[in-house]
């Protein structure tokens, strides 16, 4: 046996041990026979595949115990965490009801922006995204909208797939433009990509011009317009300090405010019960406003986000619009680390459940009134969320 065999050994013999060690319920999706079973296959498979093939099959064993939902808490994030090494494309993309589309790109590549992205290596993207899901952990299927564009992009993921054939230069087809030849474009270090794009890198990029764009980054920001709105910007789940908290309720107590519009759709989470203070201050500003509280969801709203929502719902009506969010009502969260050290790949494994409203067994909470972000709306700056709620009475 060569050291390469006996490393990639070991690790595989690290990740049910593993898992098993810090997640509350580790089969609640998938049965250990069914893991232990897969995980004797890539073991055999070992001296045949490459090393990104071998990493896609442990992306697809960890995977496995969130195949039923309310955990992608845990799974193999190879962008992330961990040495082994991978590259991305200098791109960013988004989901849209129109397709997969480039919302911002790196030089030499800005060209790309708006366009829809018909192929990878050759493939068309459904049946990429086809490829990729069995990897992607999950809490419902709106994750897999939000996550995919971080697959797509990894090109040691797509290489390990089969995707492509040479993971430093993808071509890439576009719909405006079937019949000419693909895009190629060139990868670069993955801790490159996270210093532009950010490691997390899955929401829309900043833009100062487009006011639900401009502050996405701050923990919260507020505003009240001319026709006695108060719209809070809710983005990140943190224990706020005293000061921004009394402003906030400040702002509910100003009188004349007939409507309160709570934006989440960028909160991707934080601490796991940070956001009860806020859950209190809305819940009780949302009395008396005579024009409704309203609460915009996407697939962003996530983690300790979809757990505010499930608290303030509870507590208080609210008309939900937007997207479906992209994290359960109940999940399990707070995950810690399972490396193997001879790859280098690291396994985020849940270690707690969180269920902030007893009984609530739903994977989702789907809006009240579903409003899509088209391309075109992207790129020209609109808001149909914040449209959609300044249209009802």
């Amino acid at each position: 046996m060569t050291s390469r065999q006996a490393g990639w050994a070991s690790d595989l013999e690290l990740i049910l041990p593993g898992i098993e060690r810090l997640h509350p319920d580790p089969f609640h999706s998938t049965s250990k026979e069914a893991m232990t079973s897969a995980i004797a296959d890539l073991a055999r498979s070992i001296d045949a595949a490459t090393d990104d093939e071998l990493m896609v099959g442990v992306m697809r064993v960890a995977a496995l115990v969130s195949a039923g939902g309310r955990d992608s808490h845990t799974g193999a994030y190879v962008w992330g965490p961990g040495t082994f090494r991978t590259h991305t494309l200098p791109l960013r993309l988004w989901v849209f009801p129109e397709g997969v589309a480039v919302v911002d790109a790196l030089l030499p590549y800005e060209a790309l922006i708006g366009r829809v992205i018909a192929s990878i290596g050759r493939h068309p993207v459904d049946e990429v995204l086809a490829t990729l899901d069995p990897l992607m952990p999950r809490d419902n299927p709106q994750t897999l909208t939000l996550l995919a564009p971080r697959y797509l992009l990894t090109t040691a993921i797509l290489h390990g797939a089969g995707l492509i054939e040479d993971p430093t230069v993808v071509p890439i087809g576009f719909t405006d433009a079937p019949s000419t030849e693909p895009v190629l474009v060139n990868a670069i270090e993955t801790t490159a990509y996270n210093d532009w794009a950010t490691p997390y890198g899955l929401f829309l990029p900043t833009r100062t011009d487009v006011p639900y764009l401009a502050r996405s980054t701050e923990p919260i920001w507020w505003r009240i317009d001319d026709a006695a709105t108060l719209y809070v910007q809710y983005n990140r789940v943190t224990r706020l300090p005293g000061t921004t908290l009394d402003g906030l309720k400040a702002a509910l107590a100003t009188p004349g405010i007939t409507r309160l519009v709570i934006d989440v759709r960028h909160n991707y989470g934080g601490e796991s019960f940070g956001y009860q203070s806020v859950v209190d201050a809305m819940a009780a500003g949302a009395a008396g406003r005579t024009r409704g509280t309203f609460l915009i969801t996407g697939r962003n709203t996530y983690s300790a986000a979809s757990l505010f929502t499930a608290a303030l719902t509870d507590r208080t009506p609210v008309t939900i619009v937007g997207e479906a969010m992209g994290g359960s009502p109940a999940l399990f969260g707070n995950a810690r680390d399972v490396a193997l050290p001879f790859s280098g790949i690291v396994i985020n494994v849940a270690t707690e459940f969180f269920q902030p409203v007893t009984g609530d067994e739903r994977l989702g909470i789907p809006p009240d009134l579903e409003v899509p972000l088209h391309l075109a709306d992207f790129l020209a700056g609109r808001d149909p969320a914040l449209a959609a709620i300044e249209g009802t009475p």
